[in-house]
């Protein structure tokens, strides 16, 4: 599965890449969400994973940018976040869209990328 990760910690981002990678995914990694549109864009993932608070384009303008275009728009998401349930509603994600709460368990992280690959065989 290709998969698009936008986390401004380079640490967090590098483990995640190295992590998904060695389950045999494509990753591709940007440090904020302008880049990942940018990276989107050129690479059509089958999956983005996005962190909400980054520079330059935080992750619920990304999301929102990316449901401007319509090849864009139907990507899977799980967002990773500290965030609160109250900025959550703020920044208006959507209910359908995962979110695992900072510090993440990487088990939880496969079960959703699993998930979502179980849909793109269906």
């Amino acid at each position: 599965m290709r998969i698009l990760i936008a986390e401004d910690d380079e640490l967090l981002r590098a483990l995640l890449s190295d992590f998904l990678t060695g389950l045999g995914h494509a990753v591709k990694s940007a440090e904020n969400g302008m880049e990942l549109v940018r990276s989107a864009l050129s690479e059509r993932p089958d999956l983005v994973i996005t962190d909400l608070h980054m520079p330059e384009m935080a992750g619920d303008s990304m999301i929102a940018m990316l449901d401007m275009y319509s090849d864009l728009s139907g990507i899977p998401l799980i967002v990773i976040t500290g965030a609160t349930a109250a900025e959550l509603g703020d920044m208006g994600i959507h209910k359908d869209i995962p979110v695992l709460p900072k510090p993440f368990d990487f088990a939880k992280i496969v079960a959703e990328v699993d998930r979502v690959a179980h849909r793109e065989t269906l």
